[in-house]
């Protein structure tokens, strides 16, 4: 991940008194092209990279250089801490794990009490799903294609190759983000659905403006939300609004009125409103109301329909 590459490249320089674009991209198995971006992220953050020209040429910094107050106050270098201790609980790898602690024998000794603490590590119980993680970022680190098994929301399966670009958690899961080459677009992938995941010898070029791509989808998966109507018991406010954030449109006695923005055909979503039972009804619109009546009413009599009820 690119936080972890930074901060090695950063004691990578610091221990050497003159590293090439071209060994710091051997090093760290990364075109040269990522090298100079990464350098040119670490200056833009303040820290001296000096850069020098020829034969002998490379990046170096000032000896006398550490990093101290001046370049990360106590504020900053516990956010830093934070974000690598959770990256760590996260994402099972050495080399995490490595720059935790280098980081943490610098800092250490200005925060001894945390007054914050995030621990992700619920979500790395599925071991499969960190390495696959690994095994993604490997392949974005060389641009190589990428193949596995896929199973939808719908329950239909299809070999999928792509071109991943990006991983991310979001929606409490891990999603990989990439070109499908069959589908010719631009597509997330939830990586609890995938299976046999291979790494292939087939290469491509990744100039792609990941952050602009992830943003057009995102405008795009919004344009496919559908606004229903809640009305919900006041004694599960707290517990609505964790799960569901849109406007209040009217406050009764005993209930609240609520305008939410979902997906149609968002499984999660529409379990959620089923757990919470007698709590909950949806006012409209009536095709989603109609959707929850044949589904309690199809699962009553399949699963129930010989019990006292």
């Amino acid at each position: 991940m690119k936080i972890e590459r930074l901060l090695e490249i950063l004691f990578y320089i610091i221990n050497r008194d003159n590293v090439s674009a071209n060994n710091l991209a051997e090093h760290f198995n990364v075109c040269r092209r990522t090298i100079l971006r990464d350098i040119n992220t670490l200056t833009l953050a303040g820290i001296p990279i000096y850069s020098e020209v020829g034969s002998k040429g490379g990046y170096s910094i000032n000896p006398d250089y550490r990093l101290n107050e001046k370049i990360i106050d106590n504020a900053n270098s516990e956010y830093m801490l934070l974000a690598l201790q959770s990256l760590k609980s996260v994402y099972g790898e050495k080399k995490v794990h490595e720059t935790y602690e280098k980081v943490k024998h610098i800092y250490s000794d200005k925060n001894n009490n945390h007054a914050l603490n995030i621990d992700f590590s619920i979500v790395n119980e599925n071991r499969t799903i960190t390495f696959y993680i690994s095994m993604l970022k490997e392949a974005i680190q060389h641009n190589k294609t990428v193949s596995f098994q896929y199973t939808n929301l719908n329950g239909d399966t299809r070999i999928v190759k792509c071109n991943i670009i990006h991983v991310l958690y979001k929606w409490y899961s891990w999603y990989a983000f990439g070109y499908d080459l069959e589908k010719s677009d631009f597509r997330m992938f939830k990586i609890v659905r995938m299976r046999n995941l291979e790494i292939s010898e087939m290469y491509f070029d990744n100039d792609y403006d990941v952050t602009k791509l992830l943003d057009d989808y995102e405008e795009k998966r919004d344009k496919d939300n559908i606004y229903i109507t809640i009305e919900y018991s006041k004694e599960v406010d707290a517990l609505i609004n964790e799960y569901f954030h849109g406007d209040v449109i009217n406050v009764l006695e005993t209930s609240v009125v609520k305008k939410v923005a979902i997906k149609e055909n968002d499984f999660i979503m529409f379990s959620i409103i089923l757990g919470f039972g007698e709590k909950i009804k949806v006012l409209s619109p009536l095709s989603y109301q109609q959707r929850i009546k044949e589904h309690l009413k199809n699962t009553l009599i399949k699963n129930y329909e010989n019990s006292d009820i």
